[in-house]
């Protein structure tokens, strides 16, 4: 397929001569219908048969030379690979697609239905939401140039839309960022088999380690043991999530640290059942969401964000650890907790936004829309129709990175000598982990300053006084991972 630029005095009659193709070809390629009035500067799709090579076909050797080099290497760039529909719903349609095996530099693809073009993108992947209940469609697609030089067509790939969603599964063009699968469990999920789930490609698992009841306070899930126990046993690392029962029938901040506590509580309890101490290895998690069934609880949303962030508050001073928040942007509308009220949007954000639900999605990338203030996400729950494992009905997230939801590692192989007259300089490895912010350090247990690189110099020292330094690493979301120390003498 090649592409024409319109100019003055262009009809399509006049284009479909100088390409020798048929007038109507070039009517149905661009969705012309029956409209011939053509526009300057309007690009049209001309098809070209197979090679669809953006030339005439009576190219002269000036156009040959446009489409290949001095070594009569192809610069036409070879046919998309692969295409396929990686989802479809009742109001979209996402493929994706593979690029040629050459090394031709593509800068874009078009995307045609039924033959007809309706966008283009720089990504491998399109959303389509142009469609209806009860139509099929044929999709293809093309990659091009910078110089609009056009490649062959790809497959040919068939959806219908029909009432029935089915399964919705892993996103592949996010599989191929290198980002990672994760599921969440409950009591809702029956006994597994965690080797099937792993098997799955399964990168790390949520378990809910209990909710609130009315007047009741914290109640923890009946199979937060064993799932985690399950969990552990073929390696994967785990986290854990709490759902409140909000109302405004027993709504009470201080309730917000009783319960903080014994969120964490149960959560070292359920670590110690398989051998482990700590609040987890992932993040914990606070659910924020209407109970089940239920869209009217009878708070504000600054009601619901100043518990929540008592909550978080307390969590963090009781063990060290931060929360992340788990909700998506339905719940802030209907709540209508803007960003100006948001408090919590410095925590890491778990977003809810379900395949299923595509006006959710950004339609642009296929990815979450932001909301509340956050700039981003360190989980996308995307599905609640999985298949994992061969388990139906299964939650699916996906998370750029484990250093995300987990805090740093301890720095290793802190070194310290006594540089000079009253100084000591410190060193250790650099953490690896992408959203690491720094070092805490410190002396004699008292912090003295959060340090940017893995060095420091300390000064006015006394000597003949021996000195504890200690040294954790400290992410953005002010996670610090367990310390590292040594003890130094002053000799000079």
């Amino acid at each position: 397929m090649g592409v024409h630029l319109v100019e003055s005095g262009d009809t399509v009659w006049s284009i479909a001569n100088q390409y020798g193709v048929s007038p109507q070809s070039i009517i149905e390629a661009n969705g012309l219908l029956n409209s011939v009035q053509l526009f300057i500067n309007q690009t049209l799709f001309v098809p070209l048969g197979e090679k669809d090579r953006s030339m005439r076909f009576s190219d002269n050797k000036w156009n040959i030379d446009r489409n290949y080099d001095s070594d009569l290497k192809r610069a036409t760039p070879g046919a998309t690979r692969s295409l396929i529909v990686q989802r479809n719903t009742l109001i979209s349609v996402v493929l994706f697609w593979e690029p040629a095996y050459d090394n031709i530099q593509v800068s874009g693809y078009y995307i045609l239905r039924d033959n007809i073009p309706i966008g283009f993108t720089q990504n491998r992947v399109f959303v389509d939401t142009n469609i209806k209940i009860g139509q099929t469609y044929n999709y293809k697609v093309t990659s091009y140039t910078a110089d609009k030089i056009f490649s062959g067509y790809s497959n040919i790939v068939r959806v219908s839309i029909t009432t029935y969603i089915g399964p919705v599964y892993w996103s592949k063009a996010n599989q191929y960022s290198g980002y990672l699968k994760g599921t969440d469990v409950s009591f809702y999920t029956p006994e597994l088999d965690w080797n099937k789930i792993k098997n799955d490609d399964i990168k790390f698992v949520y378990v809910r380690a209990g909710g609130s009841v009315l007047n009741g306070g914290y109640t923890p899930d009946f199979m937060a043991q064993k799932h985690t126990i399950g969990i552990k046993s073929v390696g994967l690392p785990v986290g854990f999530y709490y759902i409140p029962h909000w109302s405004n029938l027993d709504y009470d901040l201080n309730k917000a640290s009783i319960e903080a506590e014994r969120y964490a509580d149960h959560i070292l309890s359920l670590m110690n059942k398989v051998g482990i101490n700590g609040y987890g290895d992932l993040l914990p998690a606070l659910d924020i969401e209407p109970p089940l069934g239920q869209s009217e609880i009878g708070l504000t949303g600054k009601q619901i964000v100043d518990w929540a962030k008592a909550f978080c508050d307390h969590f963090k001073s009781y063990t060290g650890r931060t929360i992340m928040i788990y909700t998506n942007r339905s719940f802030w509308s209907d709540w209508n907790i803007t960003p100006e009220i948001n408090i919590l949007n410095d925590l890491p954000l778990w977003n809810a936004e379900f395949y299923e639900f595509g006006a959710y999605l950004r339609f642009s990338d296929d990815t979450p829309m932001s909301f509340g203030g956050w700039r981003g996400y360190n989980i996308w729950q995307f599905t609640q129709s999985a298949i994992v494992g061969g388990y139906t009905r299964m939650d699916l997230n996906w998370c750029p990175s484990l250093d995300l939801i987990t805090v740093p590692a301890k720095p290793i192989n802190l070194n310290g000598f006594n540089a000079s007259k009253g100084t000591v300089n410190l060193s250790w490895n650099k953490n690896t982990e992408i959203d690491l912010k720094g070092y805490n350090v410190y002396k004699d247990g008292v912090w003295i300053t959060t340090n940017i690189n893995n060095f420091i110099t300390i000064s006015n020292l006394i000597i003949g006084k021996t000195y504890k330094f200690q040294v954790q690493a400290l992410d953005i979301f002010n996670d610090v991972s367990d310390s590292v120390f040594i003890n130094v003498y002053i000799s000079r």
